[in-house]
């Protein structure tokens, strides 16, 4: 859609865009097409979309895939999209970080995310089961920058990692303010999430979620001190090769998973 018609649209449905639901609108044809090309949408694939809106990248998607499932928060908006009787198309009207859904593999995620729910969002589909074969989704920039972030990096971070176990991190494309109606006052990013396995192997009963978290809580603490309540701290430290003076940002996703493999919880 472009500038004219989504303004004309939402005056005919008397909607001003919220900046509490994360409302912007895409108006450039070029970025959904970037979006639609990433993602690369498979005739038996199901696809999940958060956020609608006026239902432009929907449209795209459901010629594409078997399927999508597509959340809207705005009722207004959800009873736009259920107006436009759009085949293979199931939409649900919710909050999407709480709402819940029945999605099958093979899906991806392919989105224009709220910039209020990106991060829990992504921790949702990048934590969860079944995870999506790709998620492509656009956020703020800084969002982006923070899932491919490298060790050392003020944005390295638990999002950062817990979305690297399970993903290749491709940021694809920079996309202008300009691009979105309204206008948002950063830059954002397409980015493109490939589910793969690490190089090593992450044990069944590892803590990994739960020391990354502590050793992000309070980032310029030494992470042995913080994760002090586990046991044989020590010995899994001289054992993956670490400082004990190391802290969480200087590790890499390799050490963090051989430290989760090496820690169990003190009995």
């Amino acid at each position: 859609m472009t500038l004219t018609e989504v303004r004309r649209l939402l005056d005919e449905l008397d909607i001003r865009p919220s900046k509490v639901l994360g409302q912007n609108f895409l108006i450039d044809a070029n970025i959904l097409w970037i979006i639609l090309e990433q993602a690369d949408i498979r005739i038996d694939e199901t696809v999940v979309e958060i956020g609608p809106g006026l239902g432009a990248l929907t449209i795209k998607l459901a010629d594409r895939a078997k399927c999508v499932i597509a959340i809207e928060k705005d009722p207004r908006l959800y009873e736009y999209l259920r107006g436009l009787r759009l085949n293979d198309v199931e939409l649900i009207k919710g909050d999407a970080v709480k709402t819940e859904f029945t999605v099958s593999p093979p899906f991806k995620v392919v989105s224009n995310l709220p910039y209020s729910i990106s991060t829990p969002m992504l921790e949702r589909f990048v934590e969860g089961e079944p995870k999506p074969r790709r998620i492509v989704v656009t956020v703020q920039r800084e969002v982006a920058e923070r899932l491919g972030a490298k060790p050392g990096r003020k944005d390295y971070g638990a999002l950062t990692l817990f979305t690297q176990l399970n993903y290749h991190v491709t940021v694809a494309h920079i996309v202008s303010p300009t691009c979105f109606y309204p206008a948002p006052h950063v830059e954002s990013a397409v980015v493109v999430l490939d589910r793969r396995d690490p190089r090593v192997k992450l044990e069944n009963d590892a803590p990994f979620h739960a020391i990354v978290r502590l050793g992000f809580n309070q980032r310029r603490k030494m992470l042995r001190k913080l994760i002090a309540a586990y046991d044989n701290v020590e010995a899994a430290f001289e054992a993956v090769g670490i400082s004990t003076t190391a802290r969480g940002e200087e590790l890499n996703l390799e050490q963090w998973i051989k430290l989760a493999n090496e820690l169990r919880p003190r009995v």
